[in-house]
């Protein structure tokens, strides 16, 4: 049985041997025959080692096609007998198995690692400002002749400024605006988006009305009233931006809405200004002002002579006791409230005189009650814009209460005239007689 064992054994390495000759002879065979002779040799060589391998049988197994001296042969022919140890015998099976395994193997593919596929990143949209800077200060950015603190300012970039970004240096901006360039500071700006951001809040934002009789609506809907009609190329600064409409600033306490199809929405940014025309323009200012003193001045001192003129011809009317209206107590109140909606900051004085006029008008038959005298057309503009009804609800204050019911009691502190206005829009020349009390000029046509 161990004879068996060693035969296979010794079998798998005679096996092996003769593969790797074969290979030797393949590569033989692939050299270029130089002659004709040379291959008829080589030919008459290989019959011969056909011959001895007849004679050893472990070279024909084989297979080998050399010739192989008797010497080695015999060398040979020991090994073969000899017994093998088990280790031996344990490590030629190893090897048999390993060349099996080697011959065996089929060829693998390389190993491909899948790689994971990922999305695209996408693109961020560009800005409007982008190389665009906007300053991020309290007051206003200097603009240097170099990228230091020690530079010297040419200029200065206001808040709600912009300006254009020509170079970028180590922590400085080189920037163009207006009629300025220079270096800035980088930390105290921004550029981008977040310059877009800034522009909403510094800046202004201008609505231009790209369509003539656009309408003006109190609130974002077609549904709500017109204020007005406004034409092609109108603008308004603009305080919010909605959903189809955009929201400006009407008055100086009115916002009203646009519809946002028909209007233009743009940015409105300052430029920079170079020191001297910010001098310029600090010596103009104050040429301005002085211009504007020197005329309020003047006006005054006209006002004080006009005021002076006019209470030197101002008629004094003395106090004096005529007779009596009977009233009802509605016509009281409403007396008493006319005198508040006319007269509610006026002197008592002035309240009294205004309660005669009314009086005066009813004697003279502008109505035959107090309140047909109220409410003529023409007489008191407040009885018909809902002023006096709004006075009507809340009352007459204690001292025109008084003065009305004093009035209606017979005490006159203007005689007979019937016409009163604010000075302000008196023209007390025209008037053949006139008196003035407090804020109001009493007169007669």
């Amino acid at each position: 049985m161990l004879k068996q064992y060693r035969a296979a054994v010794i079998g798998a390495i005679c096996m092996l041997a003769a593969i790797a000759v074969t290979g030797l002879i393949s590569l033989k065979d692939e050299q270029p025959v130089e002659s004709t002779g040379q291959t008829m040799m080589a030919e008459e060589n290989t019959s011969a080692d056909k011959a001895q391998l007849g004679e050893n049988p472990v070279l024909a197994m084989a297979g080998s096609t050399h010739a192989i001296e008797p010497e080695s042969a015999e060398i040979l022919q020991p090994v073969l007998e000899n017994p093998m140890t088990d280790a031996a015998v344990q490590e030629a099976e190893m090897a048999a198995e390993t060349g099996a395994a080697v011959q065996e193997a089929e060829p693998t593919e390389p190993e491909t690692t899948e790689q994971e596929t990922t999305e695209p990143e996408t693109t961020a949209e560009p800005s409007e400002f982008d190389g665009y800077i906007l300053p991020v200060v309290d007051v206003y950015l200097n603009i240097r002749d170099t990228p230091s603190t020690e530079g010297t300012v040419l200029g200065k970039l206001y808040v709600g400024a912009m300006a254009k970004i020509e170079e970028e240096l180590d922590g400085w901006y080189k920037i163009s605006s207006g009629t300025v360039e220079g270096y800035v500071n980088r930390d105290y700006t921004v550029t981008g988006e977040a310059a877009e951001e800034t522009a909403r809040r510094d800046g202004k934002v201008i609505a231009t009305v790209i369509g003539g009789g656009l309408r003006v609506r109190e609130e974002p809907s077609t549904d709500a009233d017109i204020l007005t009609a406004v034409g092609e190329g109108e603008q308004f600064e603009v305080a919010e931006e909605l959903d189809g409409w955009v929201a400006i600033r009407y008055s100086e306490d009115t916002v009203a809405y646009l519809a946002s199809d028909y209007v233009d929405v743009e940015f409105e940014l300052g430029k920079a200004i170079s020191i001297e025309e910010e001098l310029e323009a600090i010596r103009k200012a104050e040429e301005e002002a002085a211009r504007k003193a020197a005329e309020e001045a003047r006006a005054i001192e006209e006002a004080k002579a006009k005021a002076a003129e006019r209470l030197a011809n101002s008629q004094v009317v003395e106090t004096v006791m005529t007779e009596a209206y009977s009233a009802s107590y509605d016509d009281t109140y409403l007396l008493a409230c006319l005198v508040h909606m006319e007269a509610g900051a006026e002197p008592y004085e002035g309240k009294l005189a205004v309660a005669n006029v009314v009086l005066n008008r009813l004697k003279s038959g502008y109505g035959s009650t107090i309140s047909e005298v109220i409410y003529a057309k023409g007489q008191f503009t407040g009885a018909n814009t809902g002023a006096l009804a709004n006075r009507l609800a809340k009352g007459p204050n204690d001292e025109c209460m008084q003065a009305a019911v004093e009035a209606l009691s017979g005490v006159n502190n203007i005689g007979d005239y019937r016409n009163f206005i604010s000075l302000g829009w008196a023209n007390c020349e025209s008037y053949s007689q006139y008196t003035i009390i407090g804020n109001h000029c009493f007169y007669k046509r």
